[in-house]
């Protein structure tokens, strides 16, 4: 995966030249997936999760999320959550979860052709509080990450393999690995409409969540107020299947790219 994400930060000349080409590869941010473009771009998310099960979990999570592209291939991106759980009425909590620090990088090396090809890396920070069940106070965790987006026309499909590993556990704690997709297709639908169908499936390979993956389908839609495009709103409605189908939930973005 380095040996793919480290080059592309030399290519920053060659994408250069290139970019008088095909006139910068940008693709339009998804709703759940992450975009495989760097931007310079702030958002802010409210995201409402339900479990209709006996535990009836309710958990409510505003995220703010600030990306600044040092240029057209790399970018750093923090996103601060906070979380209110307000069911069941015994695990009722409230607190800073853990901050996700990320770097992105992305080759234009085929832009004449539609196509992006990136990874980085992400990091999430002991900013939580374990009492609560609200993130962790000490465990970091890494998540390398690859990424490609094809857009043709109207078009846009993005994929991401993400793979994430614990550290810094404490004694009896067990290490927790697992294995993530993200599948984005989005379709144009007017000049300030788009609509878009998001997959996203995590399996838990080592640690006490091990077992079935979870996976979510995301319809939604995505609005431009102004012809310029700069601010954004959007929504999505995440439906759980299989092991997670009692899981139901609510995304409700908006952004604003310099």
């Amino acid at each position: 995966m380095f040996a793919l994400v480290l080059p592309l930060t030399g290519l920053k000349a060659q994408e250069h030249d290139d970019d008088h080409d095909h006139d910068y590869l940008h693709f339009s941010h998804p709703m759940v997936t992450e975009s495989p473009s760097p931007d310079t771009k702030i958002r802010l998310d409210y995201l409402g999760t339900r479990v209709s099960d006996p535990t009836d979990l309710r958990e409510h999570v505003v995220r703010l999320e600030g990306e600044y592209a040092f240029n057209h291939t790399v970018s750093v991106a923090v996103v601060t959550p906070f979380v209110w759980r307000t069911a069941p009425q015994t695990a009722r909590a409230s607190g800073l979860g853990d901050i996700e620090v990320s770097l992105k990088a992305a080759s234009l090396m085929f832009g004449d052709r539609g196509l992006l090809l990136g990874g980085g890396l992400s990091s999430s920070l002991p900013t939580g509080n374990d009492s609560k069940g609200i993130g962790s106070g000490h465990i970091v965790q890494l998540e390398p990450f690859v990424d490609l987006g094809y857009k043709r026309n109207s078009f846009e499909f993005v994929g991401f393999a993400r793979a994430s590993s614990t550290f810094r556990r404490r004694a009896g704690e067990e290490a927790e690995r697992a294995l993530a997709f993200d599948f984005s297709a989005l379709y144009q639908v007017r000049s300030r409409l788009e609509a878009l169908v998001e997959l996203t499936t995590e399996r838990a390979l080592v640690g006490p969540d091990a077992g079935p993956p979870r996976t979510s389908i995301a319809p939604g839609l995505k609005v431009y107020p102004f012809p310029n495009r700069r601010l954004m709103f959007g929504g999505s409605v995440l439906l759980g299947t299989g092991a997670v189908q009692e899981t139901r939930g609510l995304l409700l973005s908006g952004f604003y790219h310099f």
